[in-house]
Order: structure tokens, then sequence, then C-alpha cells
């Protein structure tokens, strides 16, 4: 649905929002789009012949962090590169700061740091071979991300969790235990 609009509108209107690039590291004469992939597609499909852009001076470090506020906040994201890309950062940026300019909080990142570490041997002959984290996607229209986000922001708030993912866990639990309730009746 959103490519569909933004394509129309960039159609209809000839107007966009600049893309934020960086010159590539790698490439010579060459650019790196940070923000603004869907409208250079959008461009792309027009036949555009140029894009109005904003080319930024950045390290890899900073392009990297600037990515992953943008596309949290603007855009949509696939859990796995987002978790690629905010392990990455934490091992250039200490979680306390990286988590003032990120959505994700301290107890976030710092969960998502310990899956680097290396556990102690008698850990690993000790432990199962399963994974500490397991990634859910769920695909949701507008009206029910704006309802899930604005339901675990709450429940986050109301238990006092540290984030989203303890919240949906609380959420499911809460809903098993009102069930076994109602059938006990």
């Amino acid at each position: 649905m959103y490519w569909k609009k933004l394509h129309h509108n960039m159609e209809q209107l000839g107007r966009y929002e600049t893309l934020t690039v960086r010159p590539h590291p790698n490439m010579q004469g060459k650019f790196e789009v940070l923000n603004g992939h869907a409208r250079l597609e959008a461009l792309s499909e027009l036949n555009a012949p140029s894009a109005k852009c904003d080319i930024w001076d950045v390290t890899e470090s900073e392009a990297r962090l600037f990515m992953a506020i943008l596309n949290k906040l603007r855009g949509t994201d696939v859990a796995e590169l987002r978790m690629n890309l905010l392990f990455k950062l934490l091992q250039e940026h200490p979680r306390e700061d990286l988590a003032t300019h990120v959505p994700e909080t301290i107890s976030y990142l710092a969960k998502l740091g310990r899956l680097g570490e290396e556990p102690p041997e008698e850990v690993m002959e000790a432990a199962p071979t399963r994974p500490d984290v397991i990634i859910m996607d769920f695909y949701l229209d507008p009206e029910q991300r704006r309802v899930v986000t604005a339901a675990l922001e709450d429940i986050t708030k109301t238990f006092g969790l540290p984030d989203s993912s303890h919240a949906l866990a609380k959420l499911a639990m809460l809903y098993l235990e009102d069930r076994e309730r109602r059938i006990a009746i």
C-alpha cells in the first residue's frame, strides 16, 4: 500500500523528500543511500534521470547509527537485519549511549550484546542447543500496529517491564491465565 501511494504521489506531484546519501566507501564516484531507498526505487520505476540528494560525509559507524535511527522511526525493519545492525553498533558504542539514539531500551541492547559473548565452557557443555532469542515477525496494517504498540507500551509501563518483548510475553501469560479461569468455571 505504502509503495503504491509513494509511487503515485511522486508521479503526480513530481515532489519528494530528498534522499540522504554518502560517498560510497568502496566505489569511487558512487554514493550509498542512507535514507530514501523506497524513493530511489520509485524514481527508478519512473525512469527519472536524477534524484535530489543531501550528501553527508559520515564514517561507516555514523552511517550505521543514522540508518538504525531512521529505519526504526520512519520505515520498516527486517528483524534479523535490524538485530545485526544493532549488534554492530553495540561493538562501536556503549549501550547507554546507543539507547539515547535508538528506540530500543538499554535492557534490550544488553540482551542483544550478551548474544555475542562466549559463554563459559561449562555452560556450553551443560546447555541445551536452543537459541537465547527467537525472532518473531508480525505483519500489521497501520491501525493494528498503532493498537499493538499502544498496548505494549502501556503493559511495559504498568508492570514495570524492561521492554516490549517482556510486555508481549506478559500479555500472552495474562490471556492464558484468563482462559484457564474461564474454562474452570
